[in-house]
């Protein structure tokens, strides 16, 4: 195999493509090539594990037979329709069905308070994650590859300790297998070595790779909130911006151990709900364009959809201070629609009084 990778189309028509030489300039922009390792060292002492005991709700889709009946009747044209829109015409058949299984999935792969290891703090984990984030973006890659890339890490770190100082190893592995199941083409490890400032072999990162796989037991199926999302905004006729809003409120929680917790399905109408308060609160949305029924889709108590959504808002107020932009800057392209800076984010006080809103 040529071991220089040619571009490649992907199902995002937005997102820019890069030849070999450009992302060598690229990479000199956006500096992802860096080791974590000192800089975990340092944090392994200096941070204590501060994730809050949230008590999980795992709740169980309420499909008896009033719901299926609910859904049949209201949604399943909808659904329908949705599903031919995102190139699904073969499965269109077995809509309600594909949609049943993935909201009972969902439950089995959300991770508890408890499964989360007290040895990696908050703060090594936003590194961490903002680390993929710059590594996904600079290698073009599938938006579902990067939620599945930090779902197998959740899983490997739930049933088997690792080092800190084998945390980039772990993200980077995760990342591979994960472009294994989403992508056309795969990164080549040694690219991937690369990034990490060759701090690990390729032959370390194909170990890890089987580790990995061991440990899961190759269970690598990931009920991806992106396919809740979609399938939503479509259901309810939402523009890009606002598509593009909720996916970068969606991406933020990931920065948090306690976006971990929470159901795919619960993040989707949770972002959706909140792209479309602020872009009401920041007069870039009408009240006539705001879809209310969402949540007639799920089980969620008002409660739930509330808690979700302050997570989001928090995350998005701190991270313009924090150290960790890389998704504020993804967001902030012209391929996004610049939401992360757009008209209802750039001024906080439209997320302060969302936050408001939902106490109330």
């Amino acid at each position: 195999m040529d071991s220089k990778r040619e571009p490649f189309k992907t199902k995002d028509s937005n997102q820019i493509l890069y030849t070999g030489d450009q992302r060598k300039k690229r990479l000199l922009a956006i500096g992802p090539k860096f080791s974590l390792t000192d800089k975990f060292t340092s944090l392994g002492s200096a941070f204590t594990a501060k994730i809050a005991e949230v008590p999980t709700r795992q709740v169980q889709p309420n499909i008896n037979a009033a719901t299926e009946s609910i859904l049949s009747e209201h949604w399943g044209e909808e659904l329908v329709l949705a599903m031919g829109t995102i190139d699904m015409h073969i499965e269109q058949e077995y809509a309600l069905d594909i949609f049943k299984s993935m909201m009972v999935n969902q439950s089995r792969q959300t991770l508890k308070a408890c499964d989360i290891p007290k040895s990696v703090t908050p703060e090594m984990r936003a590194v961490l994650v903002d680390w993929l984030v710059q590594v996904h973006e600079y290698l073009v890659l599938e938006e579902e590859t990067f939620y599945l890339a930090v779902y197998l890490m959740n899983s490997y770190l739930k049933v088997h300790k690792i080092h800190t100082a084998l945390l980039q190893l772990l993200a980077a592995s995760c990342l591979f297998l994960a472009c294994k199941i989403e992508e056309r083409l795969i990164p080549e490890p040694a690219e991937l070595c690369f990034m990490m400032e060759d701090a690990f072999s390729k032959k370390e990162l194909l170990k890890m790779e089987r580790k990995v796989l061991s440990h899961l037991k190759f269970e690598l199926h990931y009920v991806q909130p992106l396919h809740f999302l979609r399938l939503l905004c479509i259901i309810g006729k939402c523009s890009q911006k606002i598509l593009y809003l909720s996916m970068y409120f969606m991406e933020l929680t990931l920065l948090d151990a306690d976006g971990s917790m929470i159901e795919p399905a619960l993040l989707a109408i949770g972002a959706l709900n909140l792209a479309q308060r602020v872009s009401l609160e920041a007069g870039s949305l009408t009240t006539g364009e705001v879809w209310h029924e969402a949540q007639q889709l799920f089980s969620y108590s008002d409660s739930q959809l509330c808690s979700c959504q302050h997570l989001m808002a928090r995350t998005a107020l701190r991270v313009g201070s924090s150290g960790h932009k890389s998704t504020l800057h993804k967001y902030s392209r012209a391929q996004r629609l610049g939401v992360s800076t757009g008209p209802s984010m750039a001024n906080s006080k439209h997320l302060v009084r969302c936050m408001r809103t939902l106490n109330t």
